[in-house]
């Protein structure tokens, strides 16, 4: 009997458990979140107690998962927050300052003058003519978009394109142009090919030396700039290449102003910087589209009218803001413009090492046709 009760007590223990457990998967699965809540009987916070191994990310996730649903938002006095340590954090970094125009350029004109920075891309157009000249860029200006560029970067002798820099150069002291000067024998290029139309001796105003050397290039007149500027000569090569350097030229050296040296060196991208310079800076825009200059000889009280060497300013389908060419056995046959088609486009562009004078004229005119037509839009 005894044997009964015990039998009896046992199976109402275990059933009493059976249902109780049963109660809590129900309560469970009814509200997931209720077992934060709910009390089991001491036989479940048996087996609830054991440890579980939670790596510590999922722990705080629980800690969270298990917050009552219906809990309120906990605001938090501010006295009760840490105050934050101020730290005195460097100032942002500004971004890289791009081309900046040189103090001697005229401030008015600086916009004008961005577009040398611009002139780094690459070619959007890859088409245009077939030309003999070895290395060739062209940039539209208004666009601001390179449209053709080949062996653009390739450091070639540019012969008498180096008579902008020389020009810019003398400009950056800002010169009195109406001043009279006179040329001596120093002044005069001794190197063979560089012969001159003005003697020694020949006075006249820094306006018909500049006159000379940009519309003529005349070798003794381009020396002369030096005069002009008022520097020694070494002192006013160094400058040439300090205007080089402003112009965002960084591929170009010169060793003297009439380009009769093969160390004048520079690109078709860089003289085409400085060919646009020339045609904006108002003293040089002055002479450098000009198609013939009457050279007052004081010191001989006559004039001379020298013109120039541009075979372009006779074409009626364009103007031309500014051009120069130039020509030494080594340098070949070079030619750098800033012209506007006829529906208007500005575009500057460069030609080296045209292998003979009628290529060079012949690449010109076939860029300027292609132009009119309609090409690198």
């Amino acid at each position: 009997m005894a044997d009964f009760f015990r039998t009896a007590a046992a199976s109402f223990l275990v059933t009493s458990a059976l249902i109780l457990g049963g109660a809590l998967y129900e309560k469970l699965g009814q509200d997931p979140v209720a077992a934060a809540t709910i009390e089991a009987p001491s036989a479940v916070l048996a087996v609830a107690a054991a440890p579980l191994s939670v790596p510590p990310v999922q722990a705080s996730l629980l800690a969270v998962s298990a917050a009552p649903a219906s809990s309120p938002p906990v605001t938090v006095a501010a006295a009760d927050l840490h105050p934050v340590a101020e730290v005195d954090a460097p100032p942002l970094e500004a971004e890289p300052d791009g081309f900046v125009a040189p103090a001697w350029f005229p401030a008015e004109l600086h916009e004008n003058l961005l577009a040398v920075e611009a002139m780094e891309g690459a070619p959007l157009t890859q088409g245009g003519p077939d030309f003999a000249s070895r290395a060739v860029f062209v940039y539209d200006l208004d666009a601001g978009k390179v449209l053709i560029a080949r062996n653009a970067d390739d450091r070639r002798p540019v012969a008498s394109l180096t008579k902008l820099v020389g020009a810019l150069a003398a400009m950056t002291e800002s010169p009195n142009l109406d001043q009279e000067l006179c040329l001596q024998s120093i002044d005069r290029p001794s190197l063979p090919g560089t012969a001159s139309k003005l003697r020694s001796g020949t006075c006249a105003t820094g306006w018909d030396f500049l006159g000379a050397s940009l519309v003529r290039s005349d070798n003794g007149a381009a020396y002369a700039m030096s005069g002009v500027a008022g520097l020694p000569f070494e002192t006013f090569v160094e400058r040439m290449n300090s205007v080089a350097g402003e112009l965002g030229m960084s591929q170009s050296t010169f060793a003297d102003p009439s380009g009769a040296e093969d160390e004048n060196l520079s690109t078709a991208r860089d003289m085409t910087r400085a060919v646009l310079a020339a045609s904006l800076h108002p003293s040089t825009a002055a002479v450098v589209n000009a198609p013939y200059w009457d050279f007052h000889d004081i010191s001989r009280d006559r004039v001379r009218r020298l013109y120039t060497t541009d075979r372009i300013v006779e074409r009626k389908d364009i103007d031309v803001l500014g051009a120069k060419t130039g020509y030494t056995d080594t340098a070949r046959y070079c030619f750098t413009a800033v012209i506007r088609t006829e529906d208007g486009r500005r575009v500057a562009f460069t030609m080296l090492g045209a292998p003979r004078n009628r290529n060079r004229w012949r690449d010109v005119d076939r860029l300027i046709d292609w132009l009119n037509a309609g090409g690198g839009r």
